[in-house]
């Protein structure tokens, strides 16, 4: 009877450490969800960069091949014009 208990007693103590071990351990249940949690953080910034990478290239190609694009972008983002053009500011007043 008390060899009996014993043995149960050692098993559930093999249990309870072996269910610790698996849930918080180095490699248990808790850190492979937060690395499967970062994983997908990452891989989402890396999709982010993709598309920025994508349209950075983009860019590339239209500033070195397109010059109406190129045009437009003098235009707009620098106010140019061309000769004996006539540009008008609209300031809003309060």
């Amino acid at each position: 009877m008390r060899r009996r208990r014993l043995v149960i007693g050692i098993g559930a103590v093999a249990v309870l450490a072996a269910g610790g071990a698996l849930l918080a351990g180095d490699q248990g249940v808790v850190t492979l969800y937060r690395t499967w949690r970062q994983m997908g953080r990452l891989n989402d910034s890396l999709a982010v960069s993709r598309r920025r990478i994508d349209s950075l290239k983009t860019e590339i190609q239209r500033l070195t091949g397109d010059t109406a694009y190129i045009e437009r972008i003098a235009r707009e983002k620098y106010g140019m014009a061309r000769e004996n053009e006539k540009m008008y500011k609209f300031i809003e007043g309060k």
